[in-house]
């Protein structure tokens, strides 16, 4: 009979258990039976075999369980390279190795509880490398990542980049992706000087950032406490010293209860966006809404000929060319394409990025202009 994946791997490591004569004879049954179910149920929460062995090696530990805690150690130490196992496991294994023979009163729970604690902590560089300007950067699978966001001077870029890290509870919590931005100068021709920015609270995303030609504003989505939805369009001020001001949420006129993601300033004051919490023609649609210095109009849906049942992500003009350029997944699910677009203006005196009511004219192909619901002046 075929045996199911899962099974397959219960039958393989029930045969590492019976089989490995490096570990503890298991006398006991049920601790056998247990020690599998630990496994598979790690396994399915999509956790490696390092982070099983270490978890469960740790938690075992911890309840002074020695002889559950050096199996997993054991266990550990065969399939990682020696170099990459922190000094603090081979003490916890040798402690608990002693603990099975010794009469003495174990050691300090707390100290132990603190060792442990610190081999969960995710040491960060401090600094991002060149790698991370790539586009072909890890990036969560169902997202598209724009590029760079460059000053009009070409002195600053800004980016954002997935990191891993632990949620602040839980010592064995499984890491999570989240999402931070930093900073680059250009320096003679090169790439430099990366900061990471604090734009929201530890432990949240923000990502997506857009900074205004003069290099004053800073727009990014993040899903910090706050939003209406999952993710908001925030703004911050750029100082001159380069901190960053409080970042203010862009409000119920662009923001929804869902996502509103991927801001892009066009003309220092259009500012695009995608959102999936407005109505509209199905996943995320684009949308454009004029941004002055304290005041926000209202948002307007790109049409039909830009936006599709799919996601579609971002866009670009090019007015001297009356083309556009959309980001979208429409032609597939699990692939992001570049989707060309062509419009045409009449007069000379047309701007794409000041006339709201020509913009829906050019863009749309019926006679209705779909507004989103929520109005609101600062």
């Amino acid at each position: 009979m075929k045996r199911s994946p899962i099974n397959k791997i219960a039958f393989a490591f029930v045969a590492l258990l019976v089989f490995s004569t490096s570990n503890a004879q298991i006398n006991n049954q049920n601790e056998n039976t247990q020690r599998i179910d630990d496994y598979l149920e790690l396994l399915q929460l999509g956790y490696s075999e390092i982070e099983i062995f270490q978890d469960l090696g740790n938690v075992n530990f911890l309840r002074e369980n020695y002889e559950a805690a050096t199996f997993w150690y054991e266990k550990l130490f065969k399939i990682a390279h020696a170099e990459t196992i922190p000094k603090s496991y081979k003490e916890r294994y040798d402690f608990a190795l002693n603990s099975l023979t010794s009469t003495n009163e174990p050691s300090s729970k707390k100290y132990w509880m603190k060792s442990i604690k610190n081999d969960y902590v995710i040491k960060k560089p401090s600094e991002v490398s060149n790698v991370a300007l790539s586009q072909n950067r890890l990036v969560d699978t169902s997202d598209f990542a724009p590029g760079l966001s460059v000053t009009q001077n070409g002195n600053f870029a800004f980016f954002s980049q997935p990191v891993q890290t632990k949620p602040e509870y839980g010592i064995f919590s499984k890491k999570e992706i989240i999402h931070e931005v930093y900073r680059a100068e250009s320096i003679n021709g090169k790439w430099t000087n990366f900061k990471k920015l604090a734009v929201c609270p530890k432990y949240y995303s923000a990502k997506h950032p857009t900074v205004s030609a003069d290099g004053t504003r800073l727009f990014f989505a993040s899903n910090m406490p706050g939003t209406y939805g999952k993710y908001d369009i925030y703004v911050s001020e750029i100082k001159k010293d380069g901190s960053l001001g409080i970042a203010k949420n862009l409000g119920p006129k662009v923001n929804t209860k869902k996502n509103d993601l991927y801001p892009e300033l066009s003309d220092d004051s259009l500012l695009f966006f995608a959102s999936d919490g407005r109505k509209g023609y199905g996943g995320l649609d684009l949308f454009a809404v004029q941004i002055d210095k304290n005041k926000v109009s209202k948002s307007i849906n790109l049409g039909n000929q830009i936006n599709s049942p799919y996601d579609d992500f971002s866009i670009a003009f090019s007015p001297e060319k009356g083309m556009g350029y959309v980001m979208s997944n429409r032609g597939s699910k699990n692939k992001v394409s570049q989707i060309a677009i062509t419009y045409s203006t009449s007069g000379s005196d047309f701007n794409i990025e000041k006339d709201d009511n020509k913009l829906m004219k050019v863009l749309n192909d019926k006679t209705e202009t779909d507004y989103s619901s929520t109005m609101f002046d600062n």
